[in-house]
Formats: structure tokens, C-alpha cells, sequence
């Protein structure tokens, strides 16, 4: 299973970070994991659902 960071998820879905970061706040997007530096990870289901949406 694949993790990708905000930055990783926003260029294979053709979006941008804030966008990704967005989706975040509003609840429509949940990173899987988070770092102990507080990075957001993402699933490959993840990357998936938003492309879907």
C-alpha cells in the first residue's frame, strides 16, 4: 500500500495542494495516517476517492 503526501495526491489528480488542503478542512478528504511531524499521508484509496468525486 502507497502513502503520498498532499503534494503527491494534488499532482496525480491535477489539483493543487490548497485544494487537496481544502478538502481536508471541510471533511471531504481524510489523510490515513499522520506523521509525527504532523505530515498528511494518503492511501492509494484515498487518491482514488478523489478522483471519483
Amino acid at each position: 500500500m502507497s502513502k503520498y503526501t498532499t503534494g503527491e495526491v494534488a499532482k496525480l489528480c491535477g489539483v493543487s495542494v490548497r485544494t487537496i488542503q481544502f478538502y481536508d478542512t471541510k471533511g471531504l478528504l481524510h489523510p490515513t495516517e499522520l506523521t509525527d511531524g504532523g505530515r498528511r499521508l494518503y492511501s492509494d484509496t484515498d487518491v482514488t476517492q478523489l478522483r471519483l468525486n
